[in-house]
C-alpha cells in the first residue's frame, strides 16, 4: 500500500486546498481545544468540513492535542462524542487521562496519539496499545532504526511527520514560554520564543550570536521510500496556521510523489527556512540562520532612482514576476526588508517597482510569495465524477439513476408533457446538471420530445443532487451518548524531594534525585549507597529521550542496584523497579495521575514545581554552532544561551549513545 498523504486545514480554504490537491487524510481543530492558537472550526462548520471531505473519500482526523486540566476535561470529552457524532474519523490526543477516559467508555471511537506525547521508540508504544491506540505521531525526533523496530514488534500504524516547522525541543517536553511568559506550548499557547535572538557565551566570552534555536523547515520528499520500506503508514505535513497556498503545494507535491507523478515543485515558495531531513542524519543539522519564511532567490537591485517620497527601484530576474508579489530584501546574507510589489512593471529586461523603502545597488531579493500562483492555486476546484442517467418520456415521470457510495438509486421528478413548441434537448440538461459544487455529473440521456419548465427540472436536479450528497455523507454508525466523569481526587503530588547533579554533594533531606550527565553504573552505586547511608531515600532521573541501546542500558543499571527512577517518558513505565511520574510525563489534571498511580510531579499547571528544563535539544549546539565533532567535543558546563531580554539559560547535557542537551534555569 501506498503513504497516506495527511495534511493541515486550519480554516475552510485550507480544508478545500488540502482535499483539491490529493490529501487522504485531513487534520483541524476547534477552538481553545487544539495546539494551534488559531479559531479553528466551530462544531457547525466541523459538520459541514466533515461531510465535504466525506464527499472525495477524505478522511477527518480532529486534533484534541493540549492538556486539560480537571475542570476542562469532561468538556473535552463531551466534544469529542459530539465531534464522533458528526462523522470525525479519529481523535489526535496527547492528555494520557483524556486517552483513558476515551479508551473506558468508547472503545469505538479511533484515538491517535499525539506526538506531543514525545513517543519515539517501541517500549513507548506499547503503553500507548494497552490504551487502545490505533495511531502513533512518533516524535519528529524517531529515527529510521526504530520506526523499523516498532513496525517489526508492533501492530499500531505509524505516522510520521514530513514537511513543515521542525520545533527545536523534543515534542511536548518544551517549556520555555511556560516559564517566560506564562503561555504554554502544551496548551496550544506557544509564544515560539525559539524564533527570536540568542547570544551563546562560555566563562563570559561571546562564541556567537544569531538565531541559534531557530529551526529549519522538515523535508522528506527524498526519504519517502526510506519511511514507506520502515513501516510508515501517513505521512503527515505540518501547518494549520500556513496560508492556503502553502496547504495546496504542499500537499499536491507530496500526493504525487507518493504515486510516482513527477511536476514542477514549489514547496520551497510555499514556505522554508532553509530545509532538513531532521534526525535522519545523526543528531540533526536543524538550526536556521533565519526566524522566518525566506522564500526562494529570484535576483537582485541593479539600479536604484531616490525621490522626495517613493523611491524605484530595478530588479534583475530570470523568473517571471507578476504585481502584488511580495519580496524580501537581503544584505549580505542578513533579512533587511519586506516589501509588496504593487505597481511592478517590466521595463525591458529588468522589472520596476516603487517603494517608500530605502534600498541599494546589490542588494538581493527573494520571492516569497507569487501573486500568480497564490491565485492559481485558490482557483483549483475539484468535483466528484458521478454517472447518472437521465430518462425523459412522454406521460411519465422523469427519472435519473445513478450509484453513489456502492448505493444504487432512483430519483423521480414531474411527469413528462408531450413537447409543443421547446422540446427538452440533451444541451439543456447537460447544462442544468452542470451546476454542482461538489459533482461532475456525467450524464447518458434517453429522451423523447418532451417539455419541462425550467423550475421542474431545477426542482428535481437539486433533488438529485441532494439524494448524492446524502449518499456520500450518510454515517453508517451509532450515535453516542455523553458519560459523566467523576473526578477521584488522590493525594499522590510528590514534593518533598531535591535534585543533584553530583555524588559528592548529598544534602540531608528526605528524597533526593540524582540526574548524572553520564549514565555510569559504579557512579549511580555510589550515590545509592551514600544516600542509604544518610537514611535518604535515592531516586535516579532517567532521561526524556532514550534509543533502543540506551534502554537496554539503563534496564541493566536499574535491575542490578533495584533503585527508584523518576520516569520522564512513557518509555520507562515498563521498568521493573519503584517509580515516580517525573516531569516530562506532564501529569496535569487527576485521570492523568490515576492512570499512572504513581507519586508525580508537574511540570505544568497549578501542581508545577520548576525542575523541568525549559528545553530539550536533540541537536547538538557544539556542532551546530561551533563547528566542533564528536572526536574534539568542547562541551562542558558553563556554556549560556541569553535573550535579549538578559535571561540567562544555562546549557547543560546527557549522554548515553548519543547526547541530549538541556536549556535550565
Amino acid at each position: 500500500m501506498r503513504l497516506k498523504v495527511l495534511s493541515p486545514a486550519g480554516d475552510e480554504d485550507s480544508l478545500k486546498m488540502a482535499v483539491y490537491n490529493g490529501a487522504d487524510e485531513v487534520y483541524l481543530g476547534v477552538k481553545d481545544f487544539n495546539a494551534r492558537n488559531i479559531e479553528g472550526f466551530s462544531l457547525d462548520k466541523l459538520k459541514s468540513a466533515v461531510e465535504f471531505a466525506h464527499i472525495f473519500d477524505v478522511k477527518v482526523h480532529l486534533t484534541v492535542n493540549i492538556l486539560f486540566n480537571d475542570s476542562e476535561i469532561q468538556s473535552a470529552l463531551d466534544l469529542i462524542v459530539d465531534a464522533y457524532n458528526l462523522g470525525v474519523d479519529a481523535f489526535i490526543i496527547q492528555d494520557i487521562g483524556l486517552i483513558s477516559l476515551v479508551h473506558k467508555f468508547y472503545p469505538e471511537i479511533e484515538i491517535h496519539a499525539s506526538t506531543q506525547l514525545g513517543v519515539h521508540n517501541l517500549e513507548g508504544v506499547r503503553v500507548l496499545e494497552k490504551l487502545g491506540v490505533k495511531r502513533v505521531v512518533l516524535s519528529r525526533e524517531t529515527p529510521l532504526s526504530e520506526i523499523r523496530r516498532i513496525r517489526d514488534n508492533s501492530n499500531i500504524e505509524i505516522e510520521y511527520f514530513v514537511q513543515g516547522a521542525l520545533c527545536v525541543s523534543f515534542s511536548g517536553n518544551c517549556y520555555l514560554s511556560e516559564y517566560t511568559t506564562g503561555n504554554s506550548g502544551n496548551r496550544g499557547k506557544c509564544k515560539q520564543l525559539c524564533r527570536l535572538p540568542y547570544i551563546l557565551s562560555y566563562d563570559g566570552k561571546k562564541l556567537t550570536s544569531g538565531y541559534l534555536l531557530s529551526a529549519k523547515d522538515f523535508n522528506m520528499l527524498d526519504s519517502l521510500d526510506d519511511l514507506k520500506e520502515a513501516g510508515v503508514t501517513a505521512i503527515k505535513i505540518e501547518g494549520r496556521a500556513r496560508r492556503p497556498f502553502y496547504v495546496g503545494e504542499s500537499t499536491r507535491v507530496y500526493a504525487n510523489a507518493v504515486r510516482g507523478i513527477t511536476k514542477e515543485n514549489n514547496l520551497p515558495l510555499a514556505f522554508n527556512r532553509g530545509y532538513t531531513r531532521g534526525y535522519f542524519d545523526g543528531n540533526g543539522d536543524i538550526i536556521s540562520k533565519y526566524q522566518s519564511h525566506i522564500g526562494v532567490h529570484i535576483g537582485e537591485i541593479v539600479r536604484v532612482k531616490n525621490g522626495k517620497n517613493f523611491n524605484e527601484i530595478f530588479i534583475s530576474s530570470n523568473r517571471e514576476l507578476t504585481p502584488k508579489s511580495v519580496f524580501k530584501v537581503f544584505k549580505n546574507g542578513k533579512e533587511i526588508s519586506t516589501f509588496t510589489g504593487y505597481d511592478l512593471t517590466k521595463q525591458g529586461e529588468l522589472y520596476r517597482i516603487t517603494t517608500t523603502q530605502k534600498f541599494h545597488v546589490g542588494d538581493s531579493i527573494n520571492l516569497i510569495l507569487d501573486s500568480a500562483l497564490e491565485n492559481e492555486m485558490l482557483n483549483t476546484k475539484l468535483r466528484k465524477n458521478i454517472k447518472i442517467s437521465i430518462i425523459a418520456r412522454k406521460n411519465e415521470k422523469i427519472l435519473a439513476e445513478f450509484s453513489a457510495n456502492n448505493e444504487n438509486l432512483e430519483i423521480f421528478g414531474d411527469i413528462c408533457e408531450s413537447a409543443k413548441n421547446s422540446p427538452l434537448t440533451k444541451k439543456d440538461l447537460e447544462e442544468n446538471f452542470n451546476k454542482s459544487e461538489y459533482f461532475n455529473a456525467e450524464l447518458e440521456i434517453t429522451l423523447d420530445n418532451v417539455f419541462m419548465s425550467k423550475s421542474k427540472l431545477n426542482e428535481f436536479r437539486r433533488n438529485v443532487f441532494d439524494s448524492i450528497y446524502d449518499a456520500y455523507t450518510k454515517l453508517d454508525r451509532e450515535k453516542l451518548s455523553h458519560v459523566k466523569i467523576e473526578i477521584e481526587k488522590k493525594n499522590l503530588k510528590f514534593n518533598d524531594f531535591k535534585y543533584v547533579e553530583n555524588v559528592d554533594n548529598i544534602p540531608n533531606v528526605k528524597n533526593l534525585i540524582y540526574s548524572p550527565e553520564m549514565y555510569e553504573l559504579e557512579d549511580i552505586k555510589r550515590f545509592k549507597i551514600l544516600c542509604e547511608s544518610k537514611n535518604i531515600k535515592p531516586y535516579l532521573e532517567l532521561p526524556n529521550f532514550a534509543l533502543s541501546e540506551d534502554i537496554e542500558f539503563i534496564k541493566s543499571i536499574v535491575e542490578k542496584l533495584k533503585i527508584p527512577v523518576v520516569v520522564n517518558n512513557l518509555w520507562a513505565l515498563n521498568l521493573d523497579t519503584e517509580k515516580i511520574a517525573g516531569w516530562g510525563l506532564n501529569v496535569y489534571n487527576s485521570f492523568s495521575a490515576n492512570y499512572f498511580d504513581l507519586l508525580y510531579m508537574s511540570a505544568e499547571g497549578e501542581n508545577k514545581n520548576m525542575n523541568a528544563p525549559y528545553m530539550t535539544l536533540r541537536h547538538c549546539p557544539m556542532k551546530a554552532h561551533l563547528k566542533a565533532d564528536c572526536k574534539n567535543c568542547p562541551y562542558k558546563q558553563g556554556f549560556i544561551y541569553t535573550t535579549q531580554s538578559g535571561r540567562v539559560l544555562k546549557l547543560k547535557r546527557k549522554k548515553l549513545s548519543t547526547c541530549t542537551f538541556y536549556l535550565t534555569d
